[in-house]
């Protein structure tokens, strides 16, 4: 399983890698630091695209978090099957935690710093 992250914070791309790489979940993470960035690479994409999981920043300069889902939304069908997506951030407003738990490709909102043992969990389900 790959990983993508995206994130503005070159500290956060950095720790999130090296943590997700020394946990054994992945040997192979795509850091990327402008969610369009990101939607230009997945449309990029074909039939022959890993399951991979996305770790997606919320506040971020351009496209936000919940913007990235709208364009994610318009990615083909074949590639979305194969990605878990989840939100990640130290946000405490409710009304974010409440737009990400209603989002329909958000599996879930994390805490930031990542906490590898609440994504190993999650990924089991």
């Amino acid at each position: 399983m790959e990983f993508i992250i995206i994130d503005d914070s070159v500290f956060d791309l950095f720790t999130q890698e090296k943590l997700l790489l020394k946990s054994g979940l992945t040997k192979l993470v795509h850091p990327f630091g402008s969610a369009s960035d990101a939607i230009e690479y997945l449309r990029q994409c074909d039939e022959t695209f890993p399951n991979t999981v996305i770790l997606l920043d919320l506040q971020m300069p351009g496209i936000n978090g919940f913007e990235f889902t709208e364009h994610y939304a318009l990615l083909p069908l074949a590639i979305r099957e194969k990605i878990k997506l989840f939100m990640i951030s130290s946000t405490v407003d409710t009304t974010d935690i409440e737009e990400a738990r209603t989002n329909p490709y958000i599996i879930q909102l994390l805490s930031k710093p990542l906490e590898i043992p609440v994504l190993r969990e999650l990924l089991r389900k």
